[in-house]
């Protein structure tokens, strides 16, 4: 074996799912701070400096992830399959209502209290125009987005799609790369994206481009299934750099000189083909987020990758993204909060950039915090559950990355419909 692939192979090892946990940490903090409409510290996050951002690596890992976890299923034993992932499923679908009927009452909330003319949230003329029970319906049968709420919506359709993906993953671990690419390209070209029930609006995270890269994941998983892993080349790990070299000019630089680039920039999400559309997936935003896992999976000893590669279990990024279901329902009910808050402050007190920096930060903190406690809280619950009848003063409880493999490596992560 390749020091290459086993360096790719020992970057999802269970004592190394650490390196995934820290990768959806991170994510996390990025993606709340991403919602914060309006802030100062989103103008710093890593997402404006490229093509691709936290959703395109959550959707990725969450595909290998699931071929991991499901490893240990029988290989013909298709109805496990459908029953494991299509009741992962159903809990996608629990906590999206929680999503929805919290984001919805903070809206009431907000609306009751600043009257429509001074709230900052567009959905809340949804709420005005048709009312807290209509909305709910659409929201609740996944045809309407309320705040972030089309994000656990494309993962439920992934999971309803995955036995399917993973069957034919098992006869041949590229097999449903054909099938998905057809799909992919008749989307994207067609522009084949559902509309919301009410706005109108197309949604973002479009089902069919989508499923692309969570297939690639699968692929990936699989093939680290069967002892295959991804060729440490020399050309490929230059090519990936001199990629992502290039998709950092138009926002560093070139957007200043060039207008043209700058306009781009703006449409870009219009376009499949020659744009960096998250709609539909576009090729160059693929491309993008392929190049950073190559580079993230096959130099383990490169400067800033060695630190995922040796993150340990304990520190906060990883702590973070172990549980990150729950907490990105916390965030995605709290930022529609946070923005309302930023913009209070904003019209009260014109140009005081102090209070608005200090109110962001706060939140950015709190919302580490709860994170920070949801996993110390069910890093209890697990050692009570694991405690033996007869304590062993010579045996310690195993960590959570020692438990089962859905727990470790299937929570799937979830990811922004905006940045």
């Amino acid at each position: 074996m390749t020091e290459g692939s086993r360096a790719f192979r020992t970057f999802f090892m269970p004592q190394r799912r650490a390196s995934i946990d820290a990768i959806r940490g991170f994510c996390l903090v990025n993606i709340f701070v991403n919602h914060i409409e309006n802030g100062f510290v989103t103008s710093l996050s890593p997402s404006r400096l490229g093509l691709s951002d936290s959703a395109d690596l959550f959707v990725l890992l969450s595909g290998i992830s699931t071929a991991l976890a499901m490893h240990r299923v029988p290989p013909r034993s298709f109805r496990s399959l459908v029953g494991a992932l299509w009741r992962r499923a159903a809990r996608l679908y629990a906590f999206n209502v929680v999503v929805i009927l919290g984001t919805v009452g903070l809206l009431a909330i907000i609306l009751a209290l600043r009257g429509v003319e001074g709230v900052h949230a567009a959905q809340t003329a949804l709420l005005r125009d048709h009312g807290a029970l209509h909305l709910l319906w659409h929201a609740l049968t996944l045809g309407q987005t309320v705040g972030y709420s089309n994000v656990l919506r494309l993962y439920i359709a992934l999971m309803l799609l995955a036995p399917a993906l993973l069957h034919l993953a098992r006869l041949r671990p590229w097999a449903p790369l054909p099938p998905v690419i057809l799909l992919w390209l008749l989307a994207g070209h067609f522009g084949w994206v559902l509309p919301n029930s009410l706005s109108g609006e197309p949604f973002r995270l479009t089902i069919l481009p989508w499923t692309l890269i969570f297939t690639i994941g699968i692929v990936v998983g699989q093939g680290l299934n069967r002892g295959v892993a991804l060729p440490r080349s020399g050309l490929l790990a230059a090519l990936a750099v001199a990629y992502l070299v290039a998709c950092l000019m138009p926002s560093v630089w070139e957007v200043h000189v060039w207008p043209m680039v700058s306009d781009w920039i703006t449409t870009g999400n219009d376009a499949f083909w020659l744009g960096a559309s998250k709609t539909y997936q576009s090729p160059l935003r693929l491309l993008h987020v392929l190049a950073l896992a190559y580079l993230a999976m096959t130099l383990p000893d490169a400067p800033v990758i060695r630190l995922l590669h040796t993150v340990r279990h304990d520190s906060i990024v990883v702590r973070i993204g172990r549980r990150s279901l729950p907490v990105f329902v916390v965030g995605a009910i709290a930022v529609v909060g946070v923005s309302e808050g930023l913009d209070l402050v904003a019209t009260t007190f014109p140009g005081a950039w102090l209070p608005l920096l200090i109110l962001e930060v706060a939140a950015i903190g709190s919302y580490v915090a709860v994170a920070l406690t949801l996993d110390r809280r069910a890093l209890a619950g697990h050692r009570r559950s694991v405690r033996p009848s007869s304590p062993d003063p010579t045996r310690t409880a195993p960590p959570p990355e020692a438990g089962s493999a859905w727990q470790a490596t299937a929570e799937l992560p979830p990811f922004s419909p905006a940045h």
